[in-house]
């Protein structure tokens, strides 16, 4: 069926009124049913990863690890911790305020918007997705158009987990679907994907007010000190640069090598990258590109990047190369006037620069106008801390990549060109809520002191209690 915004409109009507009916189940009885679709994701991750391999290009084992794993995962999480987190919270009362109680609750938004791109379909999104309805919203998801049997796996999914008529809705379709959903006026947004389709919804969302979570793209960068385990390092480069393709938003797509590391990390790099296997079955390490557009894009920046100097070795665009396998490419003799350095590339490509210092590394990163994942590589713990302190990132991984995001204790998200808000952990709750304070005064006496009528008596009587309280 063609959308039509009087269509659109029509759904966000229903969305509301189911909506109005799922606040009142308690958050005990929202995880009965957040459980039943996690052993549902599970019980099909056979079938996940069939039509991820012919929808996707992924291999069997990105298919696990990055979309069921990360679901599973997170419903567990909350089905252990989200009652807790949303009970009212006790909070202190100043001893000015002496005999109130203070307490903040968290109360839902209404109907959650989630646009989700093609990358990780099924991570990205069910994950908002059920953040926002535990925390009571109803949810009108629209995945991404390129993935459209996937799309109606995940809304046969939904439908089977007994959720409330109309409380979870798939609209399909693409981007201007996309903008007839935000006129709609939901009560929030929730968008992942690229920054260019990012700044549009947010400036669509802005003419009506709606409050907007963006999850944007990254040029992730690592730093590999002077004491680093090498081994452990060019292993995690590997796997961080090409795990899907290199389509992962907190992919490492750029390493800072401290010039005594530098020969020998490149040279091992090379190696365990000329040694992985590019196909979809289950003996292969790296899939293809997902999309025809992000193959040529891939192409072209390479291309871009040889003209302005940067050396191939390994991989890059040959005439045997045949979508939607891009090989493997590892580049150096770059700098952050290239493209392939500035700019998010989200492919299977690598840059390798030298630097003289950890220091002149984290201040090249900080140029940059991306701050989503960063990495640090170091034996010395305490001196890679206070690296991490120096980035200018949302989250920052020691001697690791990538998994951080499956820490579902941690809130994940990034700052500058890389997006706004934060989710998983509690604040993937909170985004979904409206945070109330709440002040209570047993209301026993007739007046307060504060009240009418003021007097002389009573400044004078404020002005010793103002040096009591804060002129010491």
């Amino acid at each position: 069926m063609n959308m039509t915004a009087e269509h659109i409109q029509q759904k966000m009507t229903l969305a509301r009124e189911a909506q109005r009916v799922w606040r009142t189940f308690s958050v005990k009885q929202r995880l009965q049913l957040i459980k039943q679709l996690r052993i549902k994701v599970v019980a099909a991750s056979n079938d996940w990863v069939e039509i991820f391999a012919e929808e996707t290009n992924k291999t069997p084992t990105d298919t696990l690890s990055g979309d069921v794993f990360m679901i599973a995962g997170a419903c567990k999480f909350y089905e252990k911790h989200a009652v807790s987190m949303l009970r009212p919270q006790s909070k202190r009362t100043p001893l000015e305020f002496f005999g109130q109680t203070s307490y903040v609750t968290y109360d839902p938004l209404g109907v959650v918007l989630v646009i989700a791109p093609w990358n990780f379909p099924l991570q990205l999104s069910l994950i908002p997705l059920i953040s926002a309805m535990i925390a009571g919203n109803a949810v009108i998801l629209k995945p991404s158009e390129h993935t459209p049997r996937i799309n109606a796996r995940i809304e046969e999914l939904l439908l089977s987990c007994g959720f409330p008529q109309h409380l979870v809705q798939l609209i399909h379709g693409d981007g201007a679907v996309g903008e007839m959903l935000i006129d709609a006026r939901p009560d929030k947004v929730f968008f992942t994907g690229g920054g260019f389709v990012g700044q549009k919804v947010y400036e669509r969302a802005a003419r009506h007010m709606i409050p907007c979570d963006l999850e944007l793209g990254g040029n992730d960068a690592m730093i590999v000190a002077a004491d680093a385990n090498l081994e452990r390092a060019a292993k995690a480069t590997v796997w961080g640069a090409f795990m899907n393709s290199g389509q992962v938003c907190i992919g490492v797509e750029r390493v800072y090598v401290h010039r005594t590391l530098y020969e020998p990390f490149v040279e091992r790099v090379v190696q365990l990258a000329q040694q992985l296997r590019q196909g979809t079955s289950a003996e292969h390490d790296v899939g293809g590109m997902s999309t025809h557009t992000g193959f040529e894009k891939v192409r072209s920046v390479v291309e871009l990047a040889v003209q302005q100097g940067a050396k191939v070795l390994l991989g890059g665009y040959r005439n045997d190369v045949q979508a939607p396998y891009f090989p493997p490419t590892v580049l150096v003799d770059v700098n952050e006037q290239m493209n392939v350095v500035k700019e998010e590339t989200f492919g299977p490509v690598l840059s390798i620069m030298r630097v003289d210092s950890e220091e002149e590394a984290v201040a090249r990163i900080n140029a940059g106008r991306y701050g989503l994942n960063s990495y640090i590589f170091s034996c010395n713990l305490t001196r890679a801390r206070r690296l991490a302190e120096q980035l200018q990132t949302g989250n920052c991984y020691i001697n690791d990549v990538i998994t951080n995001i499956g820490n579902m204790h941690l809130p994940f998200g990034g700052v500058k060109a890389s997006g706004l808000g934060r989710y998983h952990g509690a604040e993937g709750l909170y985004t979904f809520c409206n945070s109330k304070s709440v002040m209570v005064d047993k209301g026993r006496s007739n007046s307060k002191f504060n009240w009418f009528p003021y007097s002389a008596k009573r400044l004078s009587w404020f002005q010793k209690m103002l040096n009591w309280l804060y002129g010491r």
